[in-house]
């Protein structure tokens, strides 16, 4: 199921973040912190980091999967009943298991050792952590208030029962509903580890569950994925949303430059210009280009430091070269491990 399933499921989600990373890779987006305004980012960098831990789960899972052991040693694990057949039953367990594609665990009871089913599932939720996170984010972007990525009406953006004007994202909500139900069932999966003695049956109706589990999670992986090449960026919305605190996210850069010029207390300064700010409406720019104390600071800077502060919008770090150096690398690997 994994191999032919629900891997190649995770491999086109991937595949699909991967071209949204490299398209948006310049698309200039106002990045959060604390759900407030923080510094400018792009829409590209905010897919990469999506696909980068995605990327490393699915990674996991394969590796994992590789791994798998298992056993044909009898009721006890001590080779108690095939010994009475034939002479060397650990090299016979070897010749059956390779008929069904494994290599015999070092030791087992009557049960294999549990470890290899519940590190794959911790995989598996973890991965499923990831992609509801990714559809909490979506959804906010979608809220009017911000409005910076969109979706058409179909099967994943349902009209409102009784409002009609009203454009629900019901297949993101989905998702991580989804997650919300099937998360808590890897404590079950932890709580399986233990069997008394040789083997009871405290994990024979839990583990009955493991395929529903898998039943969810690639539901929500086809359903992301539908719904991730159908996302469509408002770049004029991100703009309107960076620009409205453009003139704030000067600070972090001033009073790192200032603090490089000697400035005694650089950070407390400018958080005072940028209560400043708030308090009056006026620019933080505006203020801090009329502070006479501040100008033999500003003297010392490059043209290319003045350029951030009077434009944020060009504080953005390598936020375009990481999406494509992200975008890239999980190509690579993906190719590496022959997922694609």
């Amino acid at each position: 199921a994994f191999v032919d399933v629900i891997l190649p499921d995770m491999v086109s989600l991937e595949k699909v973040w991967i071209d949204i990373a490299r398209s948006e890779k310049d698309t200039l987006q106002i990045g959060r912190t604390h759900l407030l305004h923080a510094e400018p980012i792009t829409f590209g960098f905010c897919m990469a980091w999506y696909v980068s831990r995605f990327g490393k789960r699915i990674v996991a899972i394969n590796e994992s999967i590789k791994k798998f052991e298992g056993k044909f040693s009898g009721a006890v694990g001590a080779y108690n009943a095939s010994s009475l057949f034939v002479d060397d039953p650990e090299e016979f367990e070897k010749e059956v298991l390779s008929e069904v594609g494994l290599v015999p665990v070092e030791i087992s009871t009557q049960l294999n050792q549990p470890e290899h089913i519940t590190d794959l599932m911790h995989y598996v939720m973890s991965s499923f952590g990831i992609v509801a996170n990714w559809a909490d984010d979506m959804r906010n972007l979608q809220r009017p208030e911000i409005g910076e990525v969109g979706q058409p009406r179909g099967e994943d953006i349902s009209r409102s029962s009784t409002m009609p004007h009203k454009a629900n994202p019901i297949g993101l909500e989905n998702i991580k509903s989804l997650w919300k139900k099937t998360m808590p069932e890897m404590v079950t999966m932890y709580l399986d580890q233990i069997s008394d003695h040789q083997r009871d049956l405290t994990n024979s109706a839990s583990q009955r569950y493991v395929p529903e589990i898998l039943d969810k999670f690639d539901y929500s992986i086809r359903r992301a994925t539908r719904i991730s090449k159908n996302l469509k960026p408002h770049v004029q919305n991100m703009l309107r949303n960076l620009k409205m605190s453009a003139d704030k996210t000067i600070a972090e850069p001033l009073h790192l430059l200032l603090s490089a010029c000697g400035h005694p207390n650089s950070h407390e300064y400018v958080g005072k210009l940028a209560d400043e700010s708030y308090a009056t409406g006026t620019p933080l720019t505006e203020i801090v280009l009329k502070d006479k104390s501040l100008q033999p600071y500003l003297q010392k800077l490059t043209q290319k430091q003045l350029e951030i502060i009077s434009d944020p919008s060009k504080y953005l770090g390598v936020a375009s070269k990481k999406a494509e150096k992200i975008a890239t690398m999980w190509e690579h690997r993906l190719k590496e491990a022959n997922l694609t």
